[in-house]
């Protein structure tokens, strides 16, 4: 499970594109006030559109509802990172032991008959450094996030379409039971590892066929916030819930590692109960599927979208042609085509879409990361695991401190607009991704390993800016749209690009010394290629022939 994951790549792009809208000065009529666009006839079916807040009627303040979903994903998280490093043990444990069984059964400490679930106490961990056993284990995690992506990419839209029909509660409900059902089924084949095979965890990833997918989890969490938080406020919700993701990176961890010094079945299975207490919280959170807040005036940095009196009369249903007919698949195809016009308005959307699977790999590192520090400097993982929490609080104080003073520096010294800011930023980041992970996989010590953390967590932005600068130059009413493409994009870089992130370790397992970081060494070249694309993408004149120059963010 990794909600966190997906909310840390995604709050800060919210946050940013929230930041030109609220800060759009383009003066508009007084709410309330007749003007040349008031309809003349105006129906009772239809709620005054206001931006202060959700209905008068509404039982729960928004601030409420903000503070359950936090408290949703504090549990999801804390349950998440309990049992993030334990699982990759009892995983590592399993293939240790039948290894040793079968080459040389004189490393067994305790017999087959005798042993406890998940072979834990087997066979040294030390010993389980060994390149066999860590090929496997790199490969069976490669293979599951491969499977975990399919019913991301195939269902995402499909679940995104209920959420907007039947409402957001039922599928955050069925997506977050979904996640226990999986940490349950990967614990339950572990736990008789010597009934199962250990490839039989992949059977986890049939949890995404009921919304139990990141893309699906993640994206309610900002559907929900987008219904009840006004607009002027939605910058620092997504700051705050960025927060509750990241502070549980720093605290859980430690613990885990402390309770895996015992035994790596305690913290998992304490995780676990912690991961199930979420689903009595998301019980609380009231639907908020016709609470929607109307957005504003478009922000001056977006082309301008359709206007009301542009909108086409209802169809008749009567001429509304059938669902069930025979040319049914080329009406798919032509909506299909119709839906997704907008990206090729500009050749800069399609290609500022490539940095998003790119980003998406970077962000699925922590079980890379993790192995990686445990079979590079002989650690434990439960010792590597405190790397892991190094690395978040050094996210965490960026995120905070060093992100939101840069945006700042660079626009307010520069007088930079918008768009042009988070162009220029975006390459920096990349940049500092190029020479992070460079570094990363030549570090020879974990001290030399805490200095390329530090300079990675600086580029940790990157898919930030692409993202509000591809915001940009879409129309307003093809956001929705072009996120939905965004999420697409990063599931398929997470497809295909996590087998072959673990394919490269096991290449540089074989190759020895500091071949061992050709995966951070291939993240560095797709950084670099990614570089080249935002160097190649400029800015027009009709980009910012309308946009005001920015003097304060965040």
């Amino acid at each position: 499970m990794a909600i966190g994951n997906d909310l840390e790549a995604d709050r800060s792009d919210n946050a940013s594109m929230d930041s030109h809208k609220t800060g759009d000065t383009t003066a508009s009529p007084a709410k309330g006030m007749p003007n040349e666009r008031t309809p003349l006839i105006t129906t009772s079916a239809v709620p005054e559109a206001r931006g202060d807040g959700p209905p008068a009627d509404h039982r729960h303040s928004w601030q409420y509802i903000v503070l359950l979903l936090i408290l949703i994903l504090v549990f999801a998280q804390c349950g998440d990172r309990l049992t993030n490093s334990p699982l990759a043990r009892i995983k590592e444990a399993v293939i240790c032991y039948d290894y040793y069984e079968k080459t040389d059964p004189s490393k067994l400490l305790v017999g087959r008959d005798i042993i406890g679930p998940g072979a834990v106490g087997g066979v040294a961990e030390k010993l389980c450094k060994v390149d066999a056993v860590q090929s496997k284990l790199a490969s069976l995690n490669g293979y599951q996030d491969f499977l975990d992506g399919i019913p991301s990419l195939l269902l995402a839209l499909p679940y995104g379409w209920a959420a907007d029909r039947y409402g957001r509660k039922p599928i955050l409900l069925m997506g977050v039971a979904a996640f226990v059902w999986k940490l349950l089924s990967v614990e339950f084949v572990l736990w008789f590892w010597q009934v199962f095979d250990v490839r039989w965890t992949w059977i986890s990833a049939t949890a995404g066929v009921f919304a139990g997918c990141s893309p699906i989890v993640s994206a309610l969490f900002f559907v929900v916030i987008a219904d009840v938080a006004p607009q002027a406020e939605r910058a620092g919700v997504f700051l705050r819930v960025g927060a509750a993701g990241i502070l549980p990176d720093i605290l859980m961890p430690l613990i885990s590692a402390w309770l895996m010094t015992y035994n790596p079945w305690i913290p998992n299975l304490i995780g676990t109960v912690v991961l199930g207490s979420t689903l009595v919280v998301v019980l609380m959170v009231p639907e908020t599927l016709n609470l929607r807040h109307p957005h504003g005036t478009p922000s001056s940095s977006h082309p301008p979208s359709p206007s009301t009196e542009a909108l086409p009369d209802p169809p008749d249903p009567s001429q509304e042609p059938k669902i069930i007919s025979f040319d049914y698949p080329i009406r798919w195809v032509t909506g299909l085509r119709s839906a997704s016009a907008f990206l090729w308005t500009d050749w800069r959307i399609p290609v500022l879409l490539f940095p998003f699977a790119v980003h998406m790999l970077m962000g699925m590192l922590t079980t890379l990361l993790l192995q990686y520090f445990s079979k590079r400097y002989d650690l434990t993982f439960s010792k590597a695991t405190l790397l892991l929490t190094i690395r978040a609080g050094i996210n965490f104080a960026l995120m905070f401190a060093g992100l939101p003073f840069v945006t700042r520096f660079v626009t307010t010294r520069w007088q930079l607009c918008g768009q042009r800011k988070d162009l220029y930023l975006s390459r920096a980041s990349f940049a500092i991704n190029i020479a992070g992970y460079l570094m990363l996989g030549a570090s020879p010590t974990i001290a030399t390993t805490i200095v390329s953390l530090v300079v990675l967590s600086g580029g940790m932005g990157a898919a930030m800016f692409v993202r509000s600068f591809l915001t940009s130059l879409v129309p307003a009413h093809h956001v929705a749209r072009l996120y939905s493409v965004i999420s697409i994009v990063d599931t398929v870089g997470a497809m295909l690009g996590s087998p072959l992130l673990f394919a490269l370790f096991n290449r540089g397992m074989s190759l020895g010394g500091m071949g061992i970081g050709l995966p951070f060494y291939f993240l560095s070249l797709a950084s670099l290629t990614v570089l080249v694309l935002l160097c190649v993408v400029g800015m027009r004149k009709s980009d910012t022939a309308h946009e005001p120059v920015e003097q304060d963010e965040q």
